[in-house]
């Protein structure tokens, strides 16, 4: 008879692998360390996951669902959407800053070798990018944005001008605290006003 699962424990799971993965990195984990962290013994991880790359794609879902529901909730808000992507960068910052090991995770992960953990990450920046198209395209129809503009560029500029600017933060921590109070500000000042003065 197979054991109950207790909620508790997976998230203990879900929590050490972070921690673990964002200091060593995927391939310097095991599952051994992971259980010691967890404070759980390695038959108790085989009771919810096949493997670590199996803890990978849970860690990748929980984070999905939680931007389904952040998501789900600028939808419904009735302002602009230079207003959406203004509350949206300071929601993506603020993130960031309560999940740094997170960030770390997507930062070193990304482009090294390991077909399961980076298509997870994948996975879940093309979420973003999927939401980020939606709402250029509000944009488009409320007339808030060019509609001259490649589509995709665009949301190439939101994502890599937002995302290079954590990497900055995550790799110089004397910058973090700049960076995580005055640069939601300056990169919406930046997307409305542009940085160029106009030629006279």
């Amino acid at each position: 008879m197979a054991r109950p699962r207790s909620p508790e424990k997976k998230e203990w799971i879900r929590k050490a692998a972070i921690n673990l993965i964002s200091e060593e990195g995927f391939h310097g984990v095991t599952t051994d360390k992971i259980a010691r962290e967890a404070g759980v013994s390695v038959g108790t991880i085989y009771n919810y996951f096949e493997n670590k790359e199996d803890i990978i794609s849970y860690i990748f879902q929980v984070e999905h669902k939680k931007l389904n529901i952040l998501f789900d909730r600028f939808q419904k808000k009735e302002i602009s959407v230079p207003e959406k992507f203004k509350l949206l960068i300071e929601k993506y910052f603020k993130y960031v800053f309560n999940n740094e090991k997170l960030a770390r995770i997507i930062h070193n992960e990304t482009f090294r070798p390991g077909k399961k953990i980076t298509r997870e990450i994948f996975n879940y920046i093309l979420a973003i990018r999927k939401y980020l198209k939606e709402l250029v395209e509000e944009g488009i129809r409320e007339g808030s944005i060019y509609p001259d503009y490649n589509l995709d560029m665009v949301v190439n500029f939101i994502m890599g001008l937002s995302f290079t600017t954590v990497v900055f933060g995550l790799t110089e921590p004397e910058e973090v605290e700049y960076i995580y109070k005055k640069a939601p500000e300056d990169i919406y000042n930046m997307l409305v006003r542009g940085i160029f003065v106009s030629e006279r």
